[in-house]
C-alpha cells in the first residue's frame, strides 16, 4: 500500500481533532517517545500528513533513521502554547 502524495479530505477532521482535544487530552499518551506513524494512527490520518502537522504547528521532533519521533510531553506542551 503506497500512500498518495495529494491531501486526503477526510484528515482535514484529524487536523480539527487535534486542535480540539488539547482541553482533555487523557485518552492519548502524556509521556514517552512514539514515532510519527503511532501519533497519525492514534489520529485518524495518514503518517504523511501528521509529519506536515509537525511541520506547521512547530511541534519539536527528532529523526531516527527513516522515522520521526515524538515526544508526548513536547506534543501536548506545543499543542497548549499554540491555543493561547
Amino acid at each position: 500500500m503506497t500512500e498518495s502524495n495529494e491531501y486526503i479530505e477526510s484528515d482535514k477532521f484529524a487536523f480539527d481533532l487535534v486542535a480540539n482535544i488539547v482541553s482533555s487530552p487523557g485518552a492519548f499518551p502524556q509521556t514517552g517517545k512514539y514515532s510519527s506513524k503511532i501519533w497519525a494512527q492514534l489520529f485518524g490520518m495518514t503518517e504523511k500528513n501528521f509529519k506536515e502537522l509537525l511541520k506547521e504547528s512547530g511541534i519539536p521532533y527528532f529523526k531516527f533513521g527513516s522515522n520521526v519521533i515524538v515526544d508526548a510531553q513536547d506534543f501536548w506542551k506545543n499543542q497548549g502554547q499554540k491555543e493561547s
